[in-house]
Parts: structure tokens; C-alpha cells; sequence
């Protein structure tokens, strides 16, 4: 062999050896760091969807509440314009009667004008009055104040009504209270 020859092949030899001893230093490396685990399908974090889900029902119950905050007062706004033609036509009457000159006439139409705007607006939210007079008690709309004597053919019946019941969709808004007649028992 030449002296080149000999001299490449010696650098091939060192070359040679300091691949395999980075090769073992990798191997070495390799075997102590754990071996990678052959990658299984992985797990759903469910702690990260518990938050997630908690954060999102948060936004959901905070959104539901402002909604509501909105509804009750456009409801407030709603109800306090139907009452205002009411207020009106009763600072007029205030007026009225502060006048000596005014006559009964003017006074009874705005009591007519405040009747008709209030039942206008009942109507409206479907709330109408209770007609009891000379029915039979009902308990479940009506609460009695009294009872007086009155004729066998009026036992059970609403004589009088102290104060109006109300329903509003089929339901009681507020119930009356009537004063019922009790017929009278005989005594021999």
C-alpha cells in the first residue's frame, strides 16, 4: 500500500470509530431515557371539559339573567305607558274639582274617561273582573268576610261583595271578598 492509501484508510478507521462510538453514546442514551410508549389512543381530559362546560353554563346564567333584568323592565315601561292616559285624565279631574265653577257633568265624564282607559288596559293584559253577585260561593275564587242571614233560596249565594276579585288568564289575580247569605233554621 501507498503511503496515501494508507493514510486515507487510516482516517477512515478514526472516522469509523468515532461514528460507532456516537452510535453506542446514542444507544446508551436511548436505553437509559424510557422508551417511548408505543402511543395508545389517548384519553379525554376531562377535567379540561368540566371547565369548559362549567365556563360555558357561567356565560349561559349570566346571559339569562341580564335577559331577564330586560324583560321585567321593558314590562315596567309597558305597563307604566298603558296607565299614563289614566294619570292624565286624573290630574285633570284634580283640576276640576279645585274649580267651584265646574259643574257635576265634566267630573262624571273623566270618571267615565278613567273607566274606560282602565278596562281598556286590563283587557289588554287579559285581566277582567269577577261577576259574583247572586252566584253561588265559589272557594276557590272568593273569600268570605261574612255571612248574614238571608232566605232558603239564598243560602249559598253572594249577597254583597266588599271587595272585586280579579282573574287574569283564567287564573286568580286577587280573590273577592263577598259576604254570603245563611238561610235561616227554623225552630219550632
Amino acid at each position: 500500500m501507498s503511503k496515501h492509501t494508507k493514510k486515507h484508510q487510516t482516517g477512515y478507521e478514526e472516522l469509523a470509530e468515532e461514528q460507532a462510538a456516537e452510535e453506542q453514546a446514542e444507544e446508551q442514551a436511548c436505553n437509559e431515557a424510557p422508551a417511548p410508549q408505543a402511543e395508545k389512543p389517548t384519553e379525554p381530559d376531562y377535567r379540561e371539559q368540566y371547565v369548559r362546560l362549567y365556563a360555558e353554563f357561567d356565560n349561559y346564567r349570566k346571559r339569562t339573567e341580564r335577559e331577564k333584568a330586560a324583560l321585567i323592565a321593558y314590562g315596567k315601561k309597558d305597563f307604566a305607558v298603558k296607565m299614563l292616559p289614566m294619570y292624565e285624565v286624573l290630574l285633570r279631574q284634580q283640576k276640576i274639582l279645585q274649580d267651584p265653577k265646574q259643574d257635576v257633568k265634566a267630573l262624571q265624564d273623566g270618571m267615565r274617561m278613567i273607566v274606560a282607559e282602565l278596562d281598556k288596559a286590563f283587557r289588554a293584559e287579559g285581566i277582567q273582573k269577577m261577576d259574583v253577585l247572586h252566584k253561588p260561593y265559589d272557594p276557590a275564587t272568593q273569600e268570605v268576610v261574612a255571612t248574614i242571614p238571608a232566605p232558603a233560596e239564598q243560602d249559598g249565594l253572594v249577597i254583597d261583595e266588599v271587595k272585586m276579585g280579579f282573574m287574569m288568564n283564567g287564573q286568580v289575580l286577587r280573590p273577592a271578598s263577598v259576604v254570603v247569605g245563611q238561610a235561616q233554621e227554623e225552630t219550632k
